[in-house]
């Protein structure tokens, strides 16, 4: 530097003609008017992007000229995003421009001015590989280890972009920023590592300190974990032989070798295996070790992996549960770790495993309700269905103890239908079906009126349909004496087979019927008990109305032999499969018979399909996560409501409003509370919304403390629960009530 100038040697005419023009600039001075000349400073953008020098000084003394703007003055002109000229010149490809602009720069403050991202020139020389640019950067004052807002250096932006010579340069010219990181946690052996440049990755392990390998000198990610997620072999090698220090290193999600058996990176595993065998047995912050991870991924090619280099997997514990690899795989549903453990002789030992806590993988299973697994487990005969844990529980005891309600959601009944079909039971102290202090919830009364309503429709459908063809019976009837009125086809016994199915099945219908109009009693244990008595009424119904249409049709293409073989075998079949799908639901399937028993499973199988696999966060464990109550299942496939066409919607808002309105004027409800109220909005809700609504007392949190702390007559009367809605009373009545002091 010489009188604030950067001295670069130019011994070209050209040069020493071009240096004059722009001194020449430097003694211009505007009128005050001039004041916005900053916004009009495009030809001078247009002329740089170009890249040729001369038309550039053209362009900067039009512009000095017209503006009347001094040399200073425009040099320090910023874009609308903060950019100087430098930082425009050091992003084109020819470096004279940028040069010809040192040359008369005064201010050296400007080389390291930095735009609105916080980049300045040796940012943007660096991103976009200018090493001329960032040679002569280097030369004067310009900081090296500034940081953008992103928290990148200038060797951060060259070694992202892959810039080896630009990589060196920096190196050679004392940046220290190889350990450092950005915002996004990534230091330049990271973003090396993440751009696959073994070359610049190699520089920089040969720049970086011994003493700077240690885990509080390297910041954010390690480069090792960087090579393990992204699989590059060959880096791990390089760095294994640089710098094996840094295998050491330990990040968010414990060892490199956690990592890459998280990954199911299976050469990476071979490999840190291989060289580094101590940190297959070190525990990361959730206390697994690596073969636990691969357990929890359900990574079986790296499981194998990992068990070839220690076959002895009951050693393998985690550090607090103590719990097998068994344990973890049936605890996060890995169904091909289940199997190969089940399959390996050699593993026996961990099937009736036991944790800290007692619990062997059928425990677990039963009370993360994997489906899958339970089914693998409990059909493998050397699981012993009769362990208690340290709490006395069987598997049976466990699940008895989830189900908290009558109406119990489909998986919880499926793992004990699981269970039962198995031939679990339950512990010896526990001879009744409740314990002290466990009482089943009643059943929610809004899902049991929908499921009775489904039924009855079903039923009326089927009395009906069977009462019309009782009269019109296929082959019609005599119509001459003396057999008038007599069907012509009664001689024949498959036609009897017709009329007597299908009076069995009105007549179970009729009766499904009237059981179920018991439901209009507001009992939730009455209507559950209810829909209980109509399984086998209904169930004939169906059967017999099959068997009855399969006989009447029968009977009509007798003569016609295949057609009538055809029918029958498509009648059994459907026949069949009503009958499996209808008892699938009440009977545990395949209890204690073996030869339906894989049947069975089909039927299950199909069933788990459509039950959503409860999974608990192991992190968020309480002092005995073994009952912790799980979550009720969703649908696979959600039920889209249907909208209300706009007339039918105007007609049903106006006898809202009509039936609304003498309960507002007399009560003095606000419309609100009135909204609250509407039949429509009840109805919108879905079920658990509406039950919580039905059952639960007024909105204090709307209240003042005061307010909640002594409510008036009216919010004391409305905090006990109102009675459901009922389609076939009065609406008004309904209302009134609630309103009732």
């Amino acid at each position: 530097m010489e009188d604030g100038h950067v001295n670069i040697p130019i011994e070209d005419e050209v040069w020493e003609r071009r240096r004059a023009r722009l001194r020449a600039l430097e003694p211009v001075y505007g009128p005050q008017r001039q004041v916005n000349f900053r916004f009009r400073a495009y030809p001078l953008l247009r002329a740089i992007k170009k890249g040729r020098v001369d038309e550039f000084i053209d362009a900067f003394e039009n512009y000095s000229n017209a503006e009347g703007v001094s040399l200073s003055n425009i040099v320090a002109i910023r874009g609308p995003s903060g950019n100087t000229l430098l930082h425009v010149a050091a992003g084109i490809e020819n470096a004279d421009i940028f040069r010809a602009l040192l040359e008369v720069i005064d201010d050296e403050q400007l080389y390291t001015k930095a735009n609105d991202r916080g980049d300045t020139a040796l940012h943007i020389a660096a991103r976009a590989g200018r090493f001329d640019v960032a040679k002569l950067l280097l030369g004067g004052d310009s900081a090296m280890d500034v940081k953008n807002d992103a928290g990148n250096t200038a060797l951060h932006e060259a070694v992202k972009n892959g810039h080896s010579n630009l990589t060196d340069l920096l190196l050679r010219g004392g940046s220290t920023s190889v350990n450092k990181k950005n915002e996004e946690e990534k230091c330049p052996l990271y973003l090396a590592v993440e751009t696959g440049n073994l070359e610049i990755l190699l520089r920089l392990l040969e720049a970086l300190d011994e003493n700077e390998v240690l885990s509080s000198n390297i910041e954010g990610m390690s480069p090792v974990h960087g090579a393990v997620k992204h699989q590059r072999l060959d880096m791990l090698e390089k760095m294994s032989e640089k710098k094996k220090e840094l295998f050491d290193l330990r990040g968010e999600r414990g060892s490199p070798l956690h990592l890459a058996a998280r990954e199911n990176y299976v050469d990476g595993v071979k490999f840190l295996a291989d060289r580094f065998p101590s940190s297959a047995f070190t525990h990361n912050k959730d206390n697994y070790l690596p073969i636990h991870v691969a357990c929890k991924m359900g990574h079986l090619e790296t499981f194998k992996e990992l068990f070839q280099h220690w076959p002895d997997l009951e050693e393998l514990l985690t550090l607090k549960e103590c719990q097998s690899t068994l344990h973890v795989a049936a605890m996060y549903g890995r169904a091909s770790i289940v199997k190969y453990i089940l399959g390996n002789p050699e593993l026996e030992k961990l099937i009736n495993a036991k944790d800290i806590r007692g619990n062997t993988p059928l425990h677990i299973a039963t009370v993360r309700g994997q489906l899958e697994i339970l089914l693998s487990l409990t059909r493998d005969h050397r699981v012993n269905l009769k362990l208690v844990n340290h709490k006395n529980f069987t598997a049976l005891d466990i699940v008895d103890r989830q189900i908290t309600k009558i109406d119990a959601p489909l998986f919880q009944r499926l793992t004990r239908t699981i269970l039962v079909s198995a031939g679990a039971r339950k512990s010896k102290d526990d001879t009744s079906s409740q314990r002290k202090g466990f009482n089943k919830e009643p059943p929610n009364i809004n899902i049991l009126e929908r499921r009775a309503e489904v039924r009855m429709i079903v039923a009326i459908l089927i009395a009906g349909v069977t009462f019309t063809a009782g009269f019109s019976v296929p082959g019609g009837y005599n119509s001459s004496p003396p057999d008038a009125g007599i069907a012509t086809l009664l001689n024949k016994p498959v036609y009897n087979v017709f009329v007597i199915c299908n009076s069995i099945a009105m007549y179970n219908a009729i009766i499904t019927v009237v059981i179920l109009l018991w439901t209009q009693i507001n009992d939730s244990d009455v209507v559950f008990r209810i829909l209980r008595m109509t399984r086998l009424p209904l169930l004939i119904a169906l059967a017999t109305m099959s068997v009855a249409f399969m006989a009447g049709v029968y009977v009509t293409i007798s003569k016609r032999t295949w057609i009538a073989i055809v029918t029958l075998i498509i009648g059994i079949t459907a026949l069949f499969v009503i009958l499996i799908f209808y008892i699938t639901l009440f009977v545990p399937l395949g209890y204690k018979c073996r030869l339906v028993q894989p049947f069975a499973d089909c039927i299950i199988r199909v069933l788990i399909l459509n039950s959503r696999r409860v999974t608990v966060n192991v992190n968020e464990r309480s002092d005995d996560p073994l009952f912790r109550k799980m979550d009720p299942p969703r649908r696979l496939f959600p039920v889209r409501r249907r909208r209300l066409f706009p007339v039918r919607r105007r007609r049903l808002l106006l006898v809202r409003r009509r039936l609304l309105v003498p309960v507002v004027r007399r009560r003095g409800l606000s419309p609100m509370r009135r909204r609250s109220l509407s039949p429509m909005h009840s109805r919108s809700l879905s079920p658990v919304r509406r039950h919580h609504r039905s059952h639960s007392p007024v909105r204090c949190h709307s209240l003042s403390p005061v307010r909640r702390r002594s409510p008036s007559p009216v919010r004391r009367c409305q905090s006990s629960p109102p009675p459901p809605f009922s389609p076939s009373g009065s609406s008004i009545d309904s209302y009134t009530s609630i309103c009732t002091f």
